[in-house]
């Protein structure tokens, strides 16, 4: 699990890490917060009901689905970095109405443009796109479960967070959804 490429994704989330916790404090105040619990839980019990599913059918989540060769590694480290830049970019465009919880701020945007005008959640979007060429890099079982726990996580939080966008810009947010998708650009 060592090697350049290991260390090049570890620094990747390491300073994706190290940028949310900078530009926290840079926050407008929280007038409203939303569930804190409900997409851990559902990560959870997605990874839960994988292992155990796993376990009912033998899969051995730490065997080696494949070995990481240097252009898969390099490939997967262009995915890890393209993710990273795009969920910085998106941090950064949504600028003081950010929180790392589902949360209302006091005088509270909705931003359309930049990574906003592709789709409707790219901080998600980019975290998926990491934890996918993480997931390939270690080529086993347990990456990719950890990446469905993740996808689950995100799916539960971002319908938290549209139910509060609606409630606030009724006809601006539903108009929004109408015309970007969640996630996956020009898809989902």
């Amino acid at each position: 699990m060592a090697g350049p490429t290991w260390v090049f994704i570890g620094g990747c989330w390491i300073g994706l890490l190290l940028f949310w916790l900078a530009s926290a404090s840079s926050t407008k105040r929280t007038v409203q917060r939303g569930g804190l619990l409900g997409y851990r839980v559902v990560a959870v019990l997605v990874a839960g009901g994988l292992i155990l599913g796993g376990r009912l059918l033998n899969v051995r989540f730490g065997s080696l689905l494949w070995h990481t060769t240097t252009p898969l590694g390099v490939v997967s480290d262009v995915i890890v970095a393209l993710g990273a830049a795009f969920a910085v970019w998106a941090r950064i465009t949504i600028g003081a109405n950010w929180s790392a919880e589902v949360t209302l701020k006091e005088d509270h945007e909705l931003i359309e443009s930049g990574p906003y005008a592709l789709v409707r959640h790219p901080i998600y979007t980019g975290l998926i796109v990491m934890a996918l060429g993480t997931a390939i890099n270690y080529g086993r079982a347990i990456g990719f479960v950890v990446f469905a726990a993740l996808c689950g996580g995100l799916w539960w939080k971002w319908r938290e967070e549209e139910r509060i966008m609606s409630r606030q810009f009724p006809q601006a947010y539903a108009d929004y959804k109408a015309r970007v998708p969640a996630v996956i650009p020009f898809l989902l």
